[in-house]
């Protein structure tokens, strides 16, 4: 595997990277399409089904990230389908509010698995059944839980996931991969073809194409053009990491760390979405109120916390007048007593 331009090398690295995230969300090798990102997944998904006027796909827009909603805004002005919109339950995405949008019409429901902001779990299971009653599409992004939290698509119930290796995976940007489960995969038709897209056997990859192709089987069908390299290397090296510690074990760590900052700043007063420590938490703990505008006074305080840490080298984001803290593994109980500590010089 040494050499950028050893072209052979790498496609067999590609492979073999294709092969390990397989394995880190219980799929097999051939549900698993290489991509560019999370985003490029979600649209593979939405283009490759056959609308027809009325179909409709089930979210929840407020607490999704504007890549899971704008592809369905496009195709719905493209289709003339429905847009079924689940309001938010105080931040949460709503399990039964979600299933009961869904009908026969219902093509796709598309959900994140923990959201990007205030960063709740979402109760997959419940909703995976009900997709299944009326034969529509879960598809799950799992930007901000896949290398962090333990994931099982077949324990999920998806039938597609997509991730950006740059987030939980710890690899680089311009990299993503994209789960279909084998028999959806097989039935839906690319929007786009490329050499890699299709079988030519043990054809050359220059090998001239004439009348007829033939799809490659399983979600490889949906790649386009050529890959990252240093990306595929990134993650196939940060992945056997991840795979060496277990995700279980990365799981009980940082929902422990996670607990610990919830509780120390509800301690202090400070309005942490989603209150005492509970099953919706995961890595991210969020302070602030997710239906307040961004103008507010209490959005003015949440930004002056966020200079006073920034300022106190402790790295966290502002996203949509709220504060997140994104933890990993290696993020410690001495950590959230920190950001703790540090809160509270800034309530002085």
């Amino acid at each position: 595997m040494n050499g950028l331009n050893d072209e052979e090398k790498m496609m067999e690295l590609v492979e073999m990277t294709r092969s390990r995230f397989a394995q880190f969300i219980g799929a097999q090798k051939d549900e698993i399409a290489v991509t560019k990102n999370a985003s490029e997944g979600i649209n593979i998904i939405g283009n490759a089904v056959a609308w027809m006027p009325g179909d409709n796909v089930v979210l929840c827009r407020h607490v999704e990230h504007a890549n899971n909603i704008l592809p369905w805004l496009h195709l719905r002005d493209k289709h003339r389908i429905e847009l079924r919109m689940v309001e938010a339950d105080n931040g949460a995405i709503p399990c039964d509010a979600v299933t009961k949008a869904i009908n026969s019409r219902t093509r796709i429901v598309t959900l994140s698995t923990v959201t990007m902001v205030p960063g709740f779990k979402t109760e997959m299971e419940p909703i995976a059944e009900a997709c299944k009653r009326v034969g529509a599409f879960l598809l799950a992004d799992a930007s901000q839980s896949v290398g962090i939290l333990h994931t099982d698509v077949n324990r999920l119930g998806v039938d597609g996931l997509v991730a950006s290796s740059y987030k939980g995976l710890m690899g680089l940007y311009g990299l993503g991969f994209l789960y279909c489960r084998q028999e959806w995969a097989d039935c839906l038709s690319p929007a786009y073809l490329a050499r890699f897209s299709v079988d030519l056997g043990n054809a050359p990859e220059s090998a001239p194409i004439f009348d007829s192709v033939k799809l490659r089987a399983g979600a490889p069908r949906f790649e386009i053009g050529h890959y990252n390299f240093p990306g595929v290397i990134a993650a196939y090296a940060s992945m056997g990491q991840l795979m060496e510690i277990g995700t279980p074990a990365i799981e009980e760590s940082v929902t422990s760390v996670a607990n610990r900052l919830v509780s120390g700043l509800l301690d202090l007063g400070l309005p942490v979405c989603g209150g005492a420590p509970g099953h919706h938490i995961g890595s991210i703990v969020a302070l602030g109120d997710p239906s307040a505008p961004t103008a507010s006074p209490q959005a003015g305080r949440i930004q002056s916390l966020h200079e006073y840490l920034l300022n106190n080298q402790v790295i966290v984001s502002s996203r949509r007048g709220m504060l997140r803290f994104s933890l990993h593994l290696y993020n410690t109980a001495d950590d959230a007593d920190r950001v703790v500590g540090l809160a509270k010089d800034w309530l002085a």
